[in-house]
């Protein structure tokens, strides 16, 4: 089983659009390793603009990625609230993140890319997250990790929490899975660990202020639980550099702005190989003139099945 990861393509045609052109040629690159699945773990967008739901999700069909069994998709805080365009935006974002409908603007990247969402399996009654679904050797579970806008505790629409009757209902679904020979693999947008201070992550005035307002809220309780389910790997964006890392014996990769935050030089993606008794991970990265290079980020094997513990390379 051979699984593409990326996130944060912040597609925004109308303010950006040599991303487009960078998207597609990401798109089209995985597509020619013969994946048998694609993940994308939010901020698809970066207006949250519905024609360009519509044009990635076009841009997915045309490459293969056309169904449950081949893409799966969880929403990041630009798919539901946008994000500054204009530096004179800055001052302006909280009022407006106060006037998005949240459920509404949910509602609709779940319809757009309503084939991803084909035979899944949740047991929530007012939503479709969390859910899971089984791709060969693979659960994939997928949670929404956007917080609603609060005037003093998510003014900016940027922090993460997972509700407590989705954390409940999480539990509820891992339960059954709970002696499967299934590898786990956790798809959220936010982020588990701290944010480096490097040039990447804070350049200009929003991005120093995201860097203040872009925590997951009550990520223990969601670490611990992790633990109890035996949770390989967990994967997500939200922050915009690439990196493997571990807690709490959990395994983390960040794909983070795949086609963006890299000054133009490379494109990213990371391809996991989930073989019977190890979890090999690589960074793919594409620069302009089309050459390749490659790099492992980690290699998780076990000792004889999935119940046993894990070494780690």
């Amino acid at each position: 089983m051979k699984i593409a990861h990326i996130s944060d393509l912040h597609l925004n045609t109308l303010f950006n659009d040599s991303n487009l052109q960078r998207i597609k040629r990401l798109i089209k690159y995985i597509s020619s390793k013969s994946v048998d699945h694609l993940i994308i773990s939010g901020d698809l967008t970066d207006n949250a603009d519905q024609s360009d739901l519509a044009l990635l999700k076009k841009i997915l069909f045309k490459e293969g990625f056309e169904n449950s069994a081949k893409f799966t998709v969880v929403p990041g805080n630009h798919d539901i609230f946008g994000g500054p365009q204009k530096p004179t935006d800055i001052f302006s974002f909280p009022e407006r993140c106060k006037e998005v409908d949240y459920e509404e603007k949910l509602k609709l990247f779940n319809e757009i890319f309503s084939e991803s969402f084909e035979n899944i399996i949740t047991n929530s009654e007012d939503s479709i997250y969390p859910f899971v679904k089984i791709v060969n050797n693979v659960l994939i579970i997928g949670i929404n990790s956007i917080a609603e806008y609060s005037k003093y505790k998510n003014p900016f629409a940027s922090n993460g929490e997972v509700k407590l009757n989705h954390f409940n209902s999480l539990n509820d679904l891992l339960e059954k899975y709970s002696d499967s020979d299934y590898f786990k693999v956790v798809v959220i947008h936010h982020h588990f660990n701290k944010i480096k201070n490097t040039k990447r992550s804070i350049a200009g005035i929003w991005q120093n202020i995201e860097k203040q307002t872009m925590k997951l809220k009550k990520k223990k309780r969601l670490l611990s639980l992790f633990n109890k389910h035996g949770i390989d790997l967990v994967l997500h964006g939200h922050i915009h550099y690439n990196e493997y890392y571990e807690r709490k014996g959990i395994s983390f990769l960040n794909a983070g702005a795949s086609t963006v935050g890299y000054s133009g030089k490379s494109l990213r993606a990371n391809i996991i190989y989930f073989e019977p008794n190890e979890i090999i991970s690589e960074l793919h990265k594409i620069t302009e003139a089309g050459e390749v290079k490659v790099e492992e980020l980690f290699r998780r094997v076990y000792k004889s099945n999935l119940t046993l513990s894990p070494t780690f390379i």
